[in-house]
């Protein structure tokens, strides 16, 4: 009876370990993840458990995020798309996928939301959120404000453009780079208050604010935070660069001119004033010098060179290639 059960136990042990391997060879998710923290922040996971949060922390599973007073929290949805929660502010994320990390919708609660997002290609959509509005994620750079105490919400417009509305309703706005806009609602009973409609529909009751200019102390400053990053990230390529350099550079133990071990260098001794003549001999000295670059980072072997023979590779400048012996 036991060697008949044998062959089933044996496939669904071999299953078993074909799934834990399976599990133990897939990547963590990279995202959702903080890359900046400042000040009081805290991340609610499962259970209202709360979680340090730092930089390089991955959100998992789920996270409300909560700041203070002068602290804000930056997150990567992925290389495209990032996140700030700005002070006073807190923001809900119901689902984070346990296999790539995804986190389709952001609610903001409270306070305000800085949303960013570059036009390059996204894996999956992200639905932005409150009580007051709802929408797709657009490309560019926003601030949403929401405020529940208030019955108000609005955007923001510093890099792109977005048709704003409320929550299910008709009438729209479009807003443009520079310009914000809100919608006022009405609170009953310290509540927002809703018109319902078929099938449970909400549609908050209110007003869409005119459209305006944002002040222009607040683009000065958000043109003055782009300056700062432009800056960043070209001292950030030329320190690359050097680095390259440098490990490009790193082969050379010569100098004067720079060569490799084993390199020769045919150097003129009297420089000609032209650049395209080749070295000048004189009956009196030697102009030309062959040299090679020992294991002690030295030009050694001085050799005199005949400058006038054809094919000399003798310059106005040292020549660097392979010893022709």
């Amino acid at each position: 009876m036991f060697t008949k059960k044998l062959p089933k136990l044996l496939q669904v042990f071999l299953i078993v370990i074909a799934l834990a391997v399976a599990a133990r060879g897939q990547a963590a998710p990279r995202y959702p993840m903080v890359s900046e923290v400042q000040g009081q922040v805290t991340w609610l996971g499962k259970d209202d458990k709360k979680f340090p949060v730092k930089a390089r922390t991955v959100l998992v599973e789920r996270a409300v995020l909560e700041t203070g007073e002068g602290a804000s929290i930056k997150v990567s949805l992925d290389p495209e798309r990032t996140f700030t929660v700005l002070e006073n502010s807190r923001v809900f994320l119901p689902s984070i996928s346990w296999e790539g990390g995804e986190a389709p919708i952001l609610i903001l609660k409270s306070g305000r939301l800085r949303w960013q997002q570059t036009d390059g290609k996204t894996a999956y959509n992200v639905a932005l959120s409150s009580d007051l509005f709802q929408f797709l994620a657009p490309k560019g750079d926003f601030v949403f404000s929401m405020y529940p105490d208030k019955a108000f919400a609005g955007v923001k417009v510093f890099k792109g453009s977005l048709e704003f509305s409320a929550l299910n309703g008709e009438e729209t706005a479009q807003v443009h780079e520079g310009q914000e806009v809100g919608f006022q609602g009405i609170l009953e009973d310290k509540k927002i208050a809703y018109d319902i409609l078929l099938k449970g529909k909400k549609i908050p009751r209110g007003r869409l604010t005119p459209v305006s200019e944002i002040e222009k102390k607040e683009l000065a400053a958000y043109s003055s935070e782009q300056t700062k990053k432009q800056k960043a990230a070209a001292a950030k390529k030329a320190q690359e660069k050097k680095a390259r350099e440098a490990a490009k550079n790193s082969e050379f133990i010569c100098s004067a001119p720079p060569a490799k071990f084993n390199q020769c260098a045919w150097v003129c001794l009297n420089n000609p004033k032209s650049e395209k003549k080749a070295c000048l001999t004189s009956r009196a000295e030697v102009s030309c010098v062959r040299r090679r670059c020992n294991a002690n980072g030295v030009w050694a072997e001085e050799t005199p060179v005949d400058a006038e023979k054809n094919g000399s590779p003798c310059k106005a400048q040292p020549v660097v290639a392979p010893c022709d012996y």
